[in-house]
C-alpha cells in the first residue's frame, strides 16, 4: 500500500486558493494607438468604429509584435506609439490593459516612423537655434526643433504636447503645441 505524502493536500489547498488570484475577468479589444503618456500610464486608442477611449496600462503590462519582430528585439511599453495597431487584453473591471500583440506597426521602424507624441513642459529654449529643453516627466531632455520657426510662440514653464521623431541616429521635435 502506497501512502501519500503529507506535504501533496497542503499543495492541493495552496494552489486551489491561488487559483482565483489568477482568475480575473478578461477581455480583449482591438484599435489604433493614438497617443501615449507612460507618466499616468494611460495610452489612447481608436477602436474600430472611430471612437478614442483612454485606457490604464499596467506597469508590468507584456508587449508582443507579431509585425516587424526583428525591429523590437526586446519589446516594451515605450516601442509603443500611433498609428500601431493592437490587439489588447484588459482586465473587464478595472479597465486596465495587461498586454498588447501588436499586429501592424503602420511604418517602417528603421525610417523613424511618424514618432511619437509626449506631454512635456518647456523647461529652456532657444528659438535662434532651435532648440528646446523640456520635462516629460524623468527629468529634462534636449531636442532639435524641426522647423526651428516653431518655437517663436513658445516660453519656459508652457505645458506642450510634441512630437518626437527620429531623423538619422537624433531623435528630433517636428511639432509642438499647447496642451
Amino acid at each position: 500500500m502506497k501512502s501519500t505524502p503529507r506535504a501533496l493536500p497542503a499543495l492541493l489547498v495552496a494552489a486551489a486558493v491561488a487559483a482565483p488570484a489568477y482568475a480575473q475577468n478578461l477581455a480583449k479589444e482591438r484599435g489604433n494607438i493614438v497617443s501615449t503618456n507612460w507618466r499616468s500610464m494611460e495610452v489612447e486608442i481608436k477602436d474600430p468604429k472611430n471612437r478614442v477611449g483612454t485606457w490604464k496600462v499596467r506597469r508590468s503590462a507584456e508587449v508582443v509584435f507579431t509585425d516587424k519582430k526583428s525591429a523590437f528585439p526586446n519589446p516594451k511599453l515605450a516601442d509603443l506609439r500611433a498609428p500601431m495597431y493592437v490587439h489588447f487584453t484588459f482586465d473587464f473591471d478595472s479597465k486596465e490593459i495587461h498586454k498588447f500583440e501588436v499586429v501592424e506597426v503602420g511604418f517602417e521602424p528603421s525610417a523613424g516612423g511618424p514618432g511619437a507624441q509626449q506631454n512635456a513642459t518647456i523647461t529652456n529654449l532657444d528659438a535662434n537655434i532651435g532648440h528646446v529643453e523640456v520635462n516629460m516627466g524623468a527629468g529634462p531632455q534636449t531636442f532639435e526643433v524641426d522647423p526651428k520657426g516653431q518655437l517663436r510662440n513658445f516660453k519656459i514653464g508652457d505645458k506642450v504636447t510634441i512630437l518626437i521623431e527620429k531623423q538619422g541616429n537624433k531623435e528630433v521635435v517636428t511639432e509642438i503645441k499647447r496642451r
